[in-house]
C-alpha cells in the first residue's frame, strides 16, 4: 500500500488530501472530512502509456481531482 499527502487542498476544509494506492483501487480524499474517490485497476488502464510504459500520473490525479471537487460540492 502507498499512502501520502498531494497538494490538491479540499474544497471543503482546505487541507490537503491524501492519495492512497492498495491492491484494488487509487483513492484520493480528505482524511478531516472522510470523503474520497476512487478508481479501479481498470480504470487506471486508460491513463497508461503504452509507448513509454508508464503510467501518466498527473492525467490520473487530476481527474481524480476534479471527481473529487463535483463530489465535495454536490
Amino acid at each position: 500500500m502507498i499512502v501520502f499527502q498531494t497538494d490538491f487542498k479540499c474544497p471543503r476544509c482546505g487541507r490537503l488530501l491524501t492519495f492512497v494506492e492498495d491492491d484494488s483501487a487509487i483513492w484520493l480524499g480528505c482524511d478531516h472530512c472522510l470523503r474520497y474517490v476512487k478508481i479501479d485497476r481498470r480504470g487506471v488502464r486508460r491513463y497508461w502509456n503504452y509507448v513509454q510504459h508508464r503510467v501518466l500520473w498527473r492525467d490520473l490525479l487530476r481527474d481524480l481531482y476534479e471527481s473529487f471537487e463535483l463530489a465535495v460540492v454536490s
